[in-house]
């Protein structure tokens, strides 16, 4: 557990992670030429692995106060903890419950997730407030309870909320607001308001503008101090922000105070010279995946084309049977564009995923 009232460093890494891999992770970070003090996570974006990024606590604590002035969250909202604390999800509601003198509770320990505990958890603590990935709010909903009547709030991010799993959702009674929000500003940047819809409202510890590039930019006490690149040739310590403002791989517009999220850098590729947004794609994926191979996994990516340029690629594991891969595919490319149908099929021995389920894409392309 984190101090955070502490001004001494400290590195943030899965525990699943080898022991040798940790201690020399956290005795480059202490040998690195970077400001002391800060919390160092993972960062789970799209630019490859061996990044750290380093947090004030002031910055934890801004974005905290922030949230819980958006939920109106105060010291007698118990936090149901479903997030690893070693990513900015988990460690962020720990900040909550501190600067409020709220409780929060972690049900699951070596045992995991479950929907089953944390509705159990939810009704036995008298929880009113959470926060979840898209992939365990499918699972709550797949187990077909209605919600406890005492969450109020249930908080959604790390990653794309589909229409229909939203609505799903709402109609078994789950209070959630999706969100947007990154590693380099300690959390949320915009979440829906309680009892208002999806749309994303901007929080009052951030400023958000559009750059020339159509990516978001972000100036806040909740950013970053600066990313640690951990390289073979040494650990470089660089700070990405210029005259107070961070530009993120995120591109989007505001709407009358509303955030709309188009997709990363990384995912807008051509086919065929038309713009291909597989942020979209994989949606429409996931929604054909619950369908037809509910017990596995799958992903796209964008393969070379010697005609097109890019084409989008299936990648399964290698145990789903042939049957199943033709009845995702077949799925996925009655609900697209001619160019944006599947023109290939990967299979690897798993999908790498972090904790929270994002592509490792970087991992990926090696297995491949």
């Amino acid at each position: 557990m984190i101090d955070l009232e502490s001004h001494e460093t400290a590195v943030l890494l899965n525990p699943r992670l080898p022991a040798v891999e940790v201690e020399e992770t956290r005795r480059r970070v202490e040998r690195a030429r970077a400001p002391e003090g800060l919390v160092w996570l993972a960062t789970s974006g799209s630019r490859g692995p061996g990044k750290l990024v380093g947090l004030r606590r002031e910055a934890l604590l801004a974005s905290a106060a922030a949230v819980n002035t958006h939920l109106g969250a105060g010291a007698d909202d118990t936090w149901l903890l479903a997030l690893p604390t070693f990513h900015v999800g988990g460690l962020g509601i720990l900040a909550r419950a501190h600067l409020s003198g709220a409780r929060a509770v972690e049900p699951f320990g070596d045992d995991g997730w479950s929907a089953a505990r944390f509705l159990g958890a939810a009704r036995t603590e008298d929880c009113r407030l959470s926060a979840l990935v898209p992939t365990q709010l499918f699972d709550l909903v797949e187990h077909g309870e209605r919600c406890p009547e005492s969450l109020r709030a249930i908080v959604i991010g790390g990653g794309r909320l589909d229409g229909t799993l939203y609505d799903r959702a709402r109609g078994l009674g789950y209070p959630v607001l999706p969100s947007y929000g990154l590693t380099e500003c300690a959390s949320q940047v915009a979440t829906a308001a309680p009892d208002a819809g999806p749309d994303l409202r901007i929080l009052d510890h951030v400023d958000v503008r559009v750059a020339d590039s159509g990516r978001f930019e972000l100036r806040s006490p909740s950013l970053l101090e600066g990313y640690l690149h951990l390289t073979p040739e040494g650990d470089l310590f660089h700070d990405p922000k210029s005259r107070g403002w961070f530009e993120t791989e995120d591109r989007g517009e505001i709407d009358r105070g509303a955030l709309r999220i188009h997709g990363r850098d990384g995912s807008f590729v051509k086919v065929g010279g038309e713009s291909v947004l597989l942020d979209r794609l994989e949606a429409i994926l996931e929604a054909a995946r619950r369908r037809h191979a509910p017990e596995s996994d799958a992903a796209l990516i964008a393969d070379e084309n010697a005609r097109l340029g890019r084409c989008v690629a299936l990648v399964v594991p290698r145990d789903l049977r042939e049957p199943a891969v033709s009845a995702l595919r077949d799925a996925f490319d009655a609900e697209v564009l001619p160019f944006e149908r599947i023109r290939r099929v990967h299979r690897v021995e798993r999908i790498p995923r972090s904790p929270l389920g994002k592509l490792r894409l970087a991992e990926l392309r090696a297995l491949l």
